[in-house]
C-alpha cells in the first residue's frame, strides 16, 4: 500500500484531505505537508545526482525551497527556475503535463516558496529532471510548521506527564509547622533529605541528584529555622523556578526562589545564585510575610495566602486592596501554589 501511495503521489496532491492534528487557514499549506507525512522525501539530493542517477530517486519527494527567478513557458512544458538562498546554485521545476501554471497562481516571479517534486526520466535520455508535485507559499508553510511544531511539543508533553507519577505527600516530620498525621512514617535527617530530594528531581528531572540532595537539605534547614512547614517552601519554589538554580525572570529575579536584587539586597543575601543564600533568604522572606500577615501571631489559611500574594506582588500591593491584588498573575500564583502544597500534604 506504502508503494501505491509514493507511486501515484501524482493523483493524491489533489484529492488529499487537509491535517486533523493541525487544522489552519492555509488549506494548501495542510495539503502539502499531508503529501509530504504520507510520502517518501529524501534526506538529500544533488543537481548531479538528479541529472544521471534519476533512478535512485524512484518513488521519492525531493523538498525544494527558495524564490522564482523566472518562468519559461513553451507549447510542451512550463518550468519554474528556483534560487536556493543566497550564493545557492538555482535549480529548474517542470510543471506536470496536465497542470498549466494558472493552477497554482501564486508561482509568479520573485515568488518564495517550497515545492515537493518527483524525478523523472527525461523521454529519449538516461537523463532526469524534477517536475513538480505540489508547491506552497514560504509563509503560509512556516505558519503550520510551526502550528504542528507546537502540537507535537503538546503531545509530547502530556505523553511525559502520563508516565511520570504525581508527587507523593511528603512528610513534614522535624521540617517545621504542620500536624502528622496518625500513622505518618517517621523519617531520619538523611531519609528526609532522600524523599524531598526525590520530590525536587519530579520537578526538575535535569537536576543531578546531588545538587537535587543540596536543595532538599536547605530546605530543611531553612524551614526548621524559621519555622515553616518545608511543603509549603517546596511549593513556593516549585512554582518560581521549578527548582533551577539558573532561573532568570525578564525582570530580573533570580535563582530557586526568583529573588529581585533589591529584595536580595534588603535580605542581606550577597549572592543570590548560592542556591544556599538563595533559599535562606526566601524562605526568611515568606516567614516575615505570614508572620506580618497573621494576626495575633495566629497562622491562619487566609494568612499563608496572603503571603504568598505578597512573595508575588509585593506587601504594599496587599496593603493597597487590602487583600489579594485583583492582579491574574498573583491570583493564579496563590492558587497553584496553595493547590500544590495541599497535594504534597496528600490533601488532594
Amino acid at each position: 500500500m506504502q508503494k501505491a501511495l509514493l507511486v501515484c503521489v501524482g493523483a493524491l496532491l489533489f484529492a488529499c484531505p487537509t491535517s486533523q492534528a493541525v487544522a489552519s487557514p492555509y488549506k494548501q499549506a495542510d495539503s502539502y505537508f499531508w503529501v509530504r507525512d504520507h510520502g517518501q522525501v529524501a534526506d538529500s539530493y544533488t543537481q548531479d545526482e538528479i541529472q544521471t542517477q534519476p533512478q535512485k530517486y524512484a518513488g521519492k519527494l525531493l523538498e525544494v525551497r527558495g524564490v522564482i527567478k523566472g518562468i519559461a513557458v513553451s507549447d510542451a512544458h512550463t518550468t519554474l527556475v528556483i534560487s536556493m538562498g543566497e550564493g545557492g546554485s538555482g535549480v529548474a521545476v517542470t510543471l506536470p503535463p496536465d497542470k498549466p501554471l494558472s493552477s497554482w497562481p501564486f508561482l509568479t516571479v520573485d515568488s518564495e516558496i517550497r515545492a515537493l517534486c518527483g524525478v523523472v526520466q527525461i523521454a529519449g535520455s538516461p537523463s532526469g529532471s524534477l517536475e513538480l508535485r505540489i508547491p506552497v507559499k514560504e509563509y503560509e508553510a512556516q505558519v503550520v510548521d510551526r502550528e504542528r511544531q507546537n502540537e507535537a511539543e503538546k503531545t509530547r508533553k502530556a505523553a511525559l506527564a502520563r508516565q511520570s507519577p504525581a508527587p507523593r505527600p511528603l512528610s513534614s516530620r522535624g521540617v517545621g509547622g504542620g500536624a502528622i498525621r496518625a500513622g505518618q512514617p517517621r523519617y531520619s535527617d538523611g531519609e528526609l533529605v532522600t524523599v524531598y530530594a526525590n520530590a525536587v528531581r519530579y520537578f526538575n528531572k535535569r537536576l543531578s541528584p546531588t545538587t537535587a540532595r543540596s536543595i532538599a537539605a536547605n530546605i530543611i534547614q531553612y524551614s526548621r529555622r524559621y519555622g515553616l512547614d518545608a511543603r509549603l517552601v517546596m511549593a513556593v519554589i516549585a512554582c518560581e523556578s521549578n527548582f533551577n538554580p539558573n532561573a532568570v525572570s525578564p525582570v530580573g529575579a533570580m535563582g530557586l526562589g526568583q529573588l529581585m536584587p533589591g529584595t536580595a539586597g534588603d535580605l542581606g543575601v550577597r549572592n543570590a545564585w548560592d542556591l544556599g543564600q538563595n533559599l535562606e533568604g526566601s524562605t526568611r522572606l515568606l516567614s516575615r510575610h505570614i508572620q506580618n500577615m497573621s494576626a495575633d501571631g495566629k497562622v491562619t489559611e487566609e494568612a499563608v495566602k496572603l503571603a504568598l500574594a505578597c512573595y508575588n506582588a509585593g506587601a504594599g500591593a496587599v496593603r493597597k486592596y487590602k487583600g489579594i491584588p485583583p492582579y491574574r498573575e498573583t491570583q493564579n500564583y496563590v492558587v497553584k501554589i496553595t493547590r500544590l502544597y495541599k497535594q504534597l500534604c496528600g490533601d488532594q
